[in-house]
């Protein structure tokens, strides 16, 4: 097998049995599905990929990896109040958990939307619908 490839075997379960399993690291592989409205750093840095510590950081990071840059940008980002500094740090602290292979990615939920010809809607990142965003013609 190639160092490109993972091979897995599907040990599908209730959502009642697979995470009191995650929160008891007793899995060498998982899935993981993360998002949410808001689209700040901060909200896949501290929970997934911060270096689990008991107190908030890494408390969905099953792997127990570690990763001690991204953990000191982390620390910065949760308390700069720079916005450009700020986000200067969440590029670094991602480029520092992309330089190793702790995650990968399967797939990316894009939610679509239909609607008759005479409706126009504004489809926002977060799928959150703006009545007013909508026109009825």
């Amino acid at each position: 097998m190639g160092a490109d490839r993972v091979k897995v075997n599907v040990n599908a379960m209730p959502r009642a049995n697979y995470f009191p399993k995650l929160e008891k690291t007793d899995t060498s592989m998982y899935m993981l599905g993360w998002g949410g409205g808001s689209t700040d750093g901060i909200f896949i840095l501290q929970p997934v990929l911060s270096t689990y510590n008991g107190k908030g950081d890494g408390d969905y990071n099953y792997g127990r990896y570690s990763n001690p840059k991204l953990d000191e940008l982390t620390a910065k980002v949760k308390v700069n109040m720079n916005a450009e500094q700020r986000l200067k740090e969440i590029r670094e602290a991602l480029l520092a958990h992309n330089a190793e292979t702790n995650h990968i990615p399967l797939h990316r939920q894009v939610i679509p939307w239909a609607s008759r010809s005479n409706v126009t809607a504004v489809h926002r990142a977060d799928n959150t619908v703006i009545p007013n965003w909508v026109t009825i013609q």
